[in-house]
């Protein structure tokens, strides 16, 4: 007869359920949208980021058995990137005949997921609960406009966080084992050689593994140390010192902000992750205060951990000239993690010392701490979600018919074309790939310049048609004397981009008619 009381005392109340299920049902139409989103964007044959093209050129380059790391030329200028991302391109594209926009958005998705599923597993693991840990992985996906919107793009970042959380994870939770440490040392080399940005991250998942004070720990760092040292080597051995130039002193050579890096991107963080960071930090002085119950605190920790590297990693990154807001994906997405972890832990805390046997005061205060944790997972999921707007990331069918029309002039020219800022569509017409218009910028003024072999093309003619986009009239100082050897001869409107650096294909260049020495006139004489 004592039985049903209690039960109906531990019984969540209705309010309760009913922001569980608010919290589920939001959780599912953050998924449902921007898989909705993606599945749009997937097969868009044209940029959505203006970068894209030149990724694609990297793979194809790969494809076509031509070095990436070689001195700047008019023909190509790589991405100041590691290879990984294009490497895995290009080895199913040779599968597939030919690499796409589809292809590289694909290898980006499929990483994409797999970081979400570790990173909702070790969620799970350390707080217990699918619901928080699902809504907690919502965060990078409702977010994404924010970040950037490069989840999805053929593009790095993706496989370069899944590499890193899929270390990260099999480290702390494999430190036992030498073989998986080994594996987790091999993930993070991956890596590093996905997106070097990883650097930051593996330097806290070291220190971390270090102050578990395990022998196993000595595995994993000579692992680490000797793969990344051989690749390195092999790598800038096999370009002739160009890998390290590109991946690194190309880098160095840009200016850093202090104020973007420690000042903005905090600011922005903060924006974004406030209500998680609060049950972040609730959980942490609650497990200060053993109130967390008996589960070890320790992954906990290492979660909190891993998503103060990721904010330092977003800060620095976002420091960089140039960089964009995808610089935040790591800030916000291990701190997510942390966050799905820490609210599993609040949920299901068990009642404090003072409290014994279930009461009144007991019920109220657990009523009250449950509806505190999911309605912050809420406020940190709906502001966004009515912010996101998905048919603002997403191809219409205009959009198509602008990249068909630019196809149409890359093929209709005799020759060879030159279209810089998407060199890639070059490739869809038919024609030859040559450099990317931020490569130019990326060795203008550095060890690396000039440009090989510019200044030639554009004087000989070399390219029968030249399309630049609208942004080239405030940079005609990167085309020596194009506008001497070609004349604009037509205006048209490219497909816009969806992401990053807002510009699209404008004008059409062709050469100007030069007139035989034999028929040219004769200076007039001087009286």
């Amino acid at each position: 007869m004592t039985a049903r009381p209690k039960a109906r005392e531990q019984a969540p109340s209705g309010i309760v359920l009913l922001l569980r299920l608010a919290l589920a049902l939001v959780s599912l139409g953050v998924l449902g949208i921007f898989g909705w989103m993606v599945a749009h964007r997937l097969p868009y044959p044209y940029d959505l980021e203006w970068m894209e093209s030149g990724m694609l050129c990297h793979a194809l380059r790969l494809l076509n058995g031509q070095p990436i790391y070689a001195p700047p030329s008019v023909d190509f200028i790589p991405h100041l990137y590691t290879p990984l991302w294009s490497m895995v391109v290009a080895g199913l594209g040779k599968r597939l005949g030919d690499v796409s926009y589809a292809l590289g958005r694909g290898v980006s998705l499929v990483a994409l997921i797999g970081a979400l599923s570790v990173g909702g597993y070790a969620a799970f693991r350390e707080g217990s609960s699918r619901l928080t840990a699902m809504a907690a992985m919502m965060i990078p996906l409702v977010t994404f406009p924010q970040t950037g919107g490069f989840l999805d793009l053929a593009r790095a970042d993706s496989l370069g966080l899944s590499l890193t959380v899929s270390g990260a994870m099999l480290a702390w939770y494999g430190r036992e084992s030498h073989g998986r440490l080994v594996l987790a040392a091999l993930l993070l080399v991956a890596a590093f050689f996905a997106k070097q940005t990883a650097a930051p991250m593996i330097v806290f998942v070291a220190l971390a593994m270090l102050a578990t004070r395990k022998r196993t720990v000595l595995t994993f760092a000579v692992c680490g140390v000797l793969s990344f040292g051989l690749l390195l080597y092999w790598q800038n051995r096999a370009s002739q010192g160009w890998f390290w130039t590109y991946i690194f002193q190309l880098h160095q050579s840009h200016p850093f902000s202090n104020k973007r890096a420690f000042v903005e991107a905090p600011r922005v963080l903060l924006g974004l992750l406030w209500p998680g960071l609060l049950l972040l930090l609730w959980a942490g002085l609650a497990q200060l205060g053993k109130r967390l119950g008996e589960q070890s605190s320790l992954g906990l920790w290492y979660l909190a951990w891993l998503a103060l590297g990721g904010i330092l990693a977003s800060c620095v990154g976002f420091g960089t000239q140039w960089a964009h807001t995808n610089a935040y994906i790591p800030g916000v997405f291990f701190s997510s993690i942390a966050i799905g972890a820490a609210a599993g832990r609040l949920l299901k805390r068990p009642a404090g010392p003072r409290i014994t046997g279930p009461s009144q005061q007991h019920r109220r205060a657990r009523l009250l701490r449950e509806a505190l944790v999911l309605g912050l997972l809420l406020v940190a999921l709906v502001p966004w979600l009515l912010r996101l707007h998905p048919r603002d990331h997403m191809p219409t069918q205009a959009d198509r018919q602008a990249g068909d029309s630019v196809i149409a002039v890359l093929r209709s020219a005799p020759g060879e074309v030159l279209i810089p800022f998407h060199p890639f569509y070059a490739h869809l017409a038919g024609k030859q790939t040559y450099l990317h218009r931020m490569g130019v910028w990326d060795v203008r003024g550095t060890v690396a310049g000039p440009v090989r072999g510019l200044v030639a093309a554009l004087a000989t003619q070399k390219f029968s048609r030249i399309v630049f986009n609208e942004k080239v009239e405030y940079t005609w100082q990167d085309w020596p004397d194009v506008l001497l050897h070609y004349r604009v001869t037509a205006y048209i409107r490219g497909p816009r981009m969806f992401e990053g650096a807002q510009t699209a294909p404008a004008l059409v260049l062709e050469p100007i008619a030069r007139v035989p020495a034999d028929q040219q006139s004769p200076a007039p004489m001087l009286q």
